[in-house]
């Protein structure tokens, strides 16, 4: 009776240590899912490991199969961004064209645009930058690139400086349209008593030019395209001695690959007097006296 008294108690301390060991067993499963969320963590490897093999079907696995697709085809649509420095000539918006269309954009360095500008024909330079706009713009140190871009059927340009941000933007929209530009051309006016000691050298012209207000730039430089398309071949500048009924004469000095000629323009009388003021005012420069009406 005592014997199996002593085996009935052993079973039941078995089955109490059993069940100890189980529910020490579960109480870490429980604390580590607490912890470390085992339990998502497997469940979710299976579901991967069983993904290909199971049903793609309910409203998630359709937008996620359309997002899918969207990427895809936003990745295949999208080129990579193409922005080479040109330092080989442009000479027509047709080139310029014809580069774009093979790239997203591309970039010249001021003097590689400063000769495209003078190539193309003068309407469409005049389009792209306001002559006088790129004149000051030249001036300034801290233009270093152009960066142009097409967009259908319109170029744009930024203007930019060493840390690529802009300081200027254009737009051009391309219309195929081309015309020529004439130049008039005087014969040599070095003997002509109206301007006998009244030429300026093109720096001392400029530096008194760019202090002007811009509308007396216009009215002594009706074309200033002209200053752009010249560029360091202008020498010098003379300056007529006389008031003439379509105002006074000026005359530039431009040395090409035919030797030196001369161009001439009409200026207005009160620009003229506030160009040769700020011509005076510098050192070493020619002092010159304001024109003076002609006799009828």
């Amino acid at each position: 009776m005592t014997l199996e008294k002593d085996k009935n108690s052993l079973t039941n301390k078995n089955k109490l240590l059993r069940f100890g060991i189980i529910l020490s067993i579960l109480l870490l499963l429980f604390a580590a899912e607490l912890v470390f969320d085992i339990f998502e963590i497997a469940m979710g490897k299976i579901l991967l490991f069983t993904n290909p093999i199971r049903p793609q079907t309910g409203r998630l696995w359709v937008e996620d199969h359309k997002e899918q697709k969207g990427i895809e085809e936003l990745n295949a649509n999208v080129e990579p961004q193409q922005s080479r420095t040109v330092n080989q000539p442009v000479q027509s918006l047709d080139d310029l064209q014809a580069i774009l269309s093979m790239r997203n954009s591309l970039n010249m360095d001021k003097d590689t645009f400063k000769e495209f500008y003078r190539s193309i024909p003068v309407r469409q330079a005049k389009e792209i930058m306001d002559p006088l706009d790129l004149i000051e713009l030249d001036r300034n140190d801290e233009w270093q690139t152009i960066q142009i871009s097409l967009s259908g059927n319109q170029l744009v340009f930024y203007f930019l400086d060493g840390y690529e941000r802009p300081l200027k933007e254009s737009h051009f929209y391309v219309n195929g349209e081309n015309k020529s530009d004439q130049q008039f051309t005087l014969s040599n006016l070095r003997t002509d008593e109206r301007f006998l000691g009244r030429f300026v050298p093109a720096k001392v012209f400029y530096q008194a030019f760019d202090q002007l207000p811009r509308t007396y730039r216009l009215q002594i430089v009706n074309d200033p395209y002209k200053l752009v398309q010249w560029g360091s071949s202008l020498q010098r500048v003379g300056i007529s001695s006389v008031v003439e009924r379509d105002g006074v004469q000026i005359v530039f000095e431009v040395v090409d690959d035919m030797g030196p000629n001369l161009q001439s323009m009409r200026a207005s009388e009160i620009a003229v007097e506030y160009l040769i003021k700020e011509i005076n005012q510098m050192n070493g420069a020619p002092q010159l006296q304001v024109p003076e009406r002609r006799d009828e």
